[in-house]
């Protein structure tokens, strides 16, 4: 299923809150950070990141330039089934309050165990080592859950995303009829 899609409505019956996917981490200059899978009160702290994006950022992330996350984007994003999709996010913790920094989504398509995998983190915290370690948290996770391969759409100006794709083991293939590469990586459970 893409992003784009209209989701189902959240079904409460849906697997709980799984509380050991969260993990404490440090950015590459030393700041701490939670990583963890997102909840639907995260809401409008999703906006609020949203709103911190560059118009590049969002075209990245998208393949469209948006100014706003529709309402049924956002419940897609923050209500989720914790026991087939995987969606984490980076949180800076304060003694008020939380922030999202960045967000890595590895939804299953239906029937299979193939994912799509997607991410993006606020223009200002990008190469602090955010992105990789949700993608690796968010891939562990997905192994976890039987998703045997993952696979995502990636613009030819995204630099930055197509290095970590390869660091990470993504193959990266051009497709040049949609213009844009395609990284796919085959999952083991044994890793």
């Amino acid at each position: 299923m893409s992003d784009f899609e209209v989701p189902e409505p959240f079904d409460d019956s849906r697997a709980p809150y799984p509380r050991g996917y969260q993990t404490k981490a440090f950015t590459r200059d030393g700041f701490p950070i939670t990583i963890r899978p997102i909840k639907p009160e995260d809401a409008a702290r999703l906006i609020e990141s949203f709103k911190e994006l560059s118009e590049r950022t969002v075209f990245f992330r998208f393949l469209r330039q948006l100014k706003d996350l529709p309402p049924k984007w956002i419940k897609r994003f923050t209500q989720i089934d914790y026991a087939r999709d995987v969606a984490t996010v980076a949180i800076q913790e304060t003694e008020s309050r939380e922030r999202i920094l960045g967000v890595c989504r590895i939804i299953r398509e239906p029937e299979t165990t193939k994912g799509e995998f997607a991410i993006v983190v606020e223009d200002a915290w990008q190469e602090k080592g955010i992105g990789t370690m949700l993608a690796e948290h968010s891939i562990s996770i997905a192994r976890n859950l039987g998703i045997r391969s993952i696979w995502g759409i990636v613009s030819p100006e995204n630099n930055k995303m197509l290095v970590m794709a390869n660091q990470l083991g993504f193959s990266v293939r051009l497709d040049a009829e949609a213009c844009a590469y395609e990284i796919n990586m085959e999952l083991s459970s044994d890793q």
